[in-house]
């Protein structure tokens, strides 16, 4: 990802601190796993900034699967809000497409939910 907030500023938006794939590695170049709730939802971000990798696993607090997204081509997260009442994330997702780049924003409080679109890169 040539953009990506700290492993701190994830840290602080997730509010727990990850399950790394190897302790003495970078931020930047480990796949990290965090692991939270919200009211009625758990989720499994990891994030392997190197690699441009992101999925996410979303069930309901009885492990029921409601989402699950794993993109290999993010170029740019950003942190959109990080306060109690909200907390949501934009990723870039480069398909190769001369043109369009997709957009998808996350909210994971109040509520889940899941925004996609598609706009013109120039």
């Amino acid at each position: 990802m040539r953009d990506c907030p700290k492993e701190l500023d994830f840290i602080s938006l997730f509010e727990c601190i990850p399950l790394k794939k190897d302790q003495n590695e970078n931020f930047l170049y480990d796949e990290s796993t965090f692991i939270f709730t919200n009211e009625i939802n758990r989720f499994e971000v990891k994030i392997s900034p190197f690699y441009n990798s992101f999925s996410l696993l979303v069930t309901d607090l009885e492990d029921d699967e409601i989402f699950y997204y794993s993109l290999e081509s993010v170029t740019k997260v950003e942190i959109v809000n990080d306060n109690k009442e909200s907390k949501a994330i934009r990723l870039f997702i480069d398909q190769g497409i001369d043109r369009f780049i997709m957009i998808m924003d996350l909210v994971f409080r109040p509520k889940f939910k899941v925004v996609l679109k598609e706009v013109s890169d120039s």
